[in-house]
């Protein structure tokens, strides 16, 4: 079935070039994949069908990543892809922009001379001193890894000083977080993106170190920023664009939406997080494949995701302190933790929380310092990961479906049955007529049912029918 491909289109494709990889990192949710690789002859028929897919839509260029396991295990494939989608522009009038996701342990001259040439981004992944590396990040025998990556950074960052580095923050490793982010702008780098491991981060006392460390890092981010060096913070820059031009955000990251990730063997999921439950989950969340295109009934719970849709973490979103701040989280980490991606862990209200709360106070913090000028300026230099889900609002989403459109959030039923006559298997019926459910539960205040979630209120939080919750 192709319905989809003539008036929905993804610009943005995440591509497991393997499962391999030759760090045994502990916390990574791609150590569930096989260690197979993709062919060059699949590669090719990748960048081939994102330039389909989009072949009516506006959105230019597209942009594809790669990812793994480790990505650069692969760098003949890599090579051919981006040589491939060369001889492909000029045909569909449009180009692809490449990114790449590493650890850094693999990088050479011949690599770096390649990236550079044809300008594609990396994101470094390293989480900061040898200390906190070799608490996960180690190679496949158990020995350290940190020098070898370190090394790595260096020659990135000599060629590449905008590299973003990605840092994993977890219970383990929090109490370091703003001494690893010291350490690596030490190292060189100006962008970092410390992202918390959620569901490792539990109890009221990792959330107050949390909320330490995280005012330390951004402390340190104002000091240099008073002495004219600016160190990006994703969260910080993120999260004071927000709030300076009071941007509600309507979803987290846009699985299924503007985004798609792309198994070795060429299946499509919402996202890369879920490629990594296809060992054992393939069928619930596979998509499609790049042969065939994407089946419609498969993907409009993604689709038409918003946080319109989620049921809350200890509140309900609207009664949430930071309900503008927040677009709900990660979905496939909510899939994997509570069985529904409308279902957040009570963790990321608190992270929400916190964050919103420092940016606010960064805020006025340079305002008073008479650097708010500079602080713009500053934030307009953030990276971009993707275009706005606005944008595709305004162009290939507004054209779905073909029986009367409505907004991204609850579906019609002229919608629903509409999908249900384009036909899909069990399966696909039985995940859409689930998510009606979940809506229905989300939209309606009266029905208490969506608390019986397994997930709890702080003592005395008013529920939705005005009574107190009982348990903490």
């Amino acid at each position: 079935m192709c319905l989809i491909q003539a008036r929905w289109h993804v610009p943005y494709a995440v591509v497991y070039l393997t499962g391999a990889c030759n760090l045994g990192c502990s916390y990574c949710f791609a150590n569930r994949l096989p260690p197979r690789h993709m062919s060059r002859r699949t590669g090719e028929r990748v960048v081939e069908w994102l330039f389909e897919n989009s072949r009516d839509g506006k959105e230019d260029p597209l942009i594809l990543s790669f990812f793994g396991g480790e990505p650069l295990l692969r760098f003949s494939i890599l090579r051919c892809m981006v040589e491939f989608s060369d001889r492909l522009s000029d045909r569909y009038g449009k180009r692809i922009v490449f990114s790449v996701t590493t650890n850094g342990t693999l990088i050479t001259g011949e690599i770096l001379d390649f990236l550079e040439a044809r300008q594609i981004a990396v994101l470094f992944s390293v989480d900061g001193d040898r200390r906190t590396n070799d608490m996960h990040r180690n190679f496949k025998n158990g020995s350290s890894a940190a020098e070898t990556i370190y090394a790595g950074a260096r020659s990135v960052l000599e060629r590449f000083p905008k590299v973003a580095a990605r840092m994993t923050v977890t219970r383990d490793n929090l109490h370091r977080l703003a001494d690893n982010i010291r350490f690596l702008h030490r190292l060189g780098f100006r962008f970092i993106s410390p992202c918390p491991a959620l569901e490792t981060i539990t109890g009221h006392k990792a959330w107050e170190e949390f909320d330490r460390q995280c005012r330390r890092a951004a402390e340190y981010v104002i000091r240099n920023a008073l002495d004219g060096d600016y160190l990006h913070l994703h969260f910080l820059d993120n999260g004071i664009d927000q709030l300076v031009h009071k941007r509600a955000v309507d979803v987290a990251c846009g699985a299924g939406k503007t985004i798609v990730g792309i198994d070795t063997n060429g299946d499509i999921y919402p996202c890369h997080r879920f490629v990594s439950y296809a060992p054992n989950d393939g069928k619930r969340f596979r998509l499609g494949n790049i042969h065939d295109g994407i089946d419609p009934v498969r993907a409009l719970p993604f689709r038409r995701y918003d946080r319109s849709n989620v049921l809350g973490c200890y509140t309900r979103c609207r009664e949430c302190p930071a309900n503008d701040f927040c677009a709900g989280g990660c979905i496939a980490l909510y899939h994997e933790t509570t069985g529904n991606f409308l279902a957040p862990l009570v963790q990321q209200q608190k992270l929400m929380s916190v964050w919103q709360e420092i940016c606010a106070e960064t805020v006025d913090c340079f305002k008073q310092r008479g650097k708010f000028a500079f602080l713009l300026e500053q934030i307009k230099l953030k990276p971009k990961s993707f275009l706005p889900l606005r944008i595709y609002l305004k162009t290939g989403l507004s054209d779905f479906p073909a029986p009367g459109y409505s907004p991204p959030g609850f579906v019609s039923k002229e919608d629903q049955g509409w999908l249900i006559e384009a036909g899909s298997d069990g399966e696909s019926r039985k995940n859409w007529e689930s998510f009606g459910r979940f809506q229905t539960r989300c939209g309606n205040e009266s029905d208490p049912s969506w608390r019986n979630t397994g997930r709890r209120r702080p003592r005395g939080a008013s529920t939705p029918s005005g009574g107190s919750a009982s348990t903490a």
